[in-house]
């Protein structure tokens, strides 16, 4: 299995960390808040086995550079189109969990009508977290800055306190299992500042209207969990919204669905990029 790793320059001199694994049709696979590309170590192995497997650490976090620029959801977007031009990338599918399906959608508002897509993955995301709307089941759900505020309070005084309970509330049971101490890692690497930044731009964006708008096959997949305690109900309706979409429940999982339940999330994943790649008649 080919494998490269190195740093690229955005345009706005972000120094951003990427991994390349596997040949073929290529997949790029976008983490969440306060995570890294780590945390598709049980997907990227064996999906490179089939595709072109491209990750990246958002700029912030894991092994990127820690500029106070740009941290906002469409500038993030911005940096995957600027890494899948610097590496080249024709005719990809885009797939995003947690903040990074706003930055998916927010990939195709911004580049819809050139967008060298070949499909898009929603992964047990919302698209407006502070949407007051009942499918919604965000924490922060109808506008609730002041439990926000309460949050930001947390993450910055009681950081390894947050941490914790973060790290829990992203599994089915809200107790993270043993052998994950990496998660936590993983979060100490977004300083609190640049995490309360992006996560501000995230809950206040709406990207609602954006998903009629899509015109290339879309997966959804959510399951129910302390994040998302009715998730897939969630999905359901959202998957809705999307001319092509489809939608796959995970009954096993919480939010780390492509984790706890790794062999259907490698397998639909694979059934769904392969489904792109069809001619269309």
């Amino acid at each position: 299995m080919t494998q490269t790793t190195g740093f690229f320059t955005t345009s706005d001199h972000a120094h951003l960390y990427y991994e390349v694994h596997g040949s073929g049709q290529p997949l790029f696979l976008v983490h969440g808040w306060q995570c890294s590309s780590k945390f598709w170590q049980r997907n990227v192995p064996e999906l490179a086995k089939h595709f072109q497997v491209i990750t990246m650490d958002s700029r912030g976090h894991g092994k990127s550079s820690k500029g106070l620029q740009g941290q906002i959801v469409a500038r993030y977007a911005q940096d995957v189109r600027e890494l899948s031009e610097f590496l080249g990338l024709k005719n990809f599918v885009l797939m995003g969990w947690s903040l990074g399906g706003p930055i998916v959608l927010s990939y195709w508002q911004q580049y819809k009508h050139d967008s060298n897509l070949l499909g898009l993955g929603l992964v047990d995301m919302t698209p407006f977290p502070f949407s007051p709307e009942e499918w919604n089941s965000q924490g922060l759900h109808h506008y609730n800055m002041e439990g926000f505020n309460a949050q930001v309070n947390r993450l910055i005084n009681e950081r390894e306190e947050y941490f914790e309970f973060f790290a829990n509330a992203i599994f089915k049971d809200g107790k993270r299992p043993a052998g994950t101490d990496w998660v936590i890692e993983e979060f100490r690497k977004l300083p609190p500042w640049l995490s309360a930044a992006i996560y501000s731009d995230y809950i206040a964006t709406d990207f609602t209207d954006v998903l009629p708008t899509i015109t290339v096959p879309t997966l959804v997949v959510n399951a129910d969990g302390p994040v998302f305690a009715w998730g897939i109900k969630q999905g359901t309706y959202l998957t809705t919204l999307i001319p092509n979409g489809k939608f796959v429940p995970f009954t096993e999982s919480g939010h780390m669905l492509f984790y706890e339940e790794a062999d259907k999330f490698n397998k639909t994943v694979c059934d769904f990029v392969q489904d792109c790649m069809l001619p269309k008649v």
